[in-house]
């Protein structure tokens, strides 16, 4: 387990999630009970250097990581990755499917926002942190978020693409 993971959860046990069927499993488990796919964090991230996601025209892609499934494009300048909720006025890319909540994904869990530069994102004080490119970024304070990063917010890990020029 990753020790930047460790130091936020503790000891306390999870559930891994099967990127392919989304059934939970032992934290420790490398192949899913349910469907025998690979849980092998490190498997899928080599899978992620040699492919190529599709940049759209406008806005941000998000994809899921590992299967490369297209989420969502946002063309907001401003907007929230999280989970659905009934008095949210905000604009909101909504992880709640699938299983946004069993992955650890907050409601208010990040903030996107465009820049001359890009994008940059920033972490909403989550419960259960928000990653770029495998390094967690401190609550309240923007980073730079470069086309082709690698996003995990909780355990759901996206791929975030834009073709974007100042």
């Amino acid at each position: 387990m990753d020790d930047q993971y460790r130091a936020i959860v503790g000891t306390q046990s999870f559930t891994k999630f099967c990127p392919a069927c989304k059934f939970g499993n032992d934290s420790n488990a490398l192949t899913c009970v349910h469907c025998g796919s690979s849980l092998d964090l490190s498997a899928q991230l080599n899978l992620e250097k040699g492919s190529q996601y599709a940049v759209p025209e406008n806005g941000l892609a998000f994809y899921f990581s590992g299967n490369g499934a297209l989420i969502t494009i946002a063309t907001a300048e401003e907007f929230v990755l999280g989970r659905k909720a009934d008095d949210a006025t905000e604009t909101l890319v909504d992880l709640s499917t699938p299983d946004g909540f069993g992955m650890g994904v907050s409601r208010r869990h990040a903030k996107v926002r465009a820049t001359a530069q890009g994008y940059e994102i920033m972490d909403l004080n989550s419960s259960n942190g928000t990653w770029l490119d495998g390094k967690i970024l401190p609550p309240s304070q923007a980073a730079q978020l470069p086309s082709g990063s690698t996003l995990q917010l909780g355990r759901l890990k996206l791929v975030a693409v834009y073709d974007r020029h100042p």
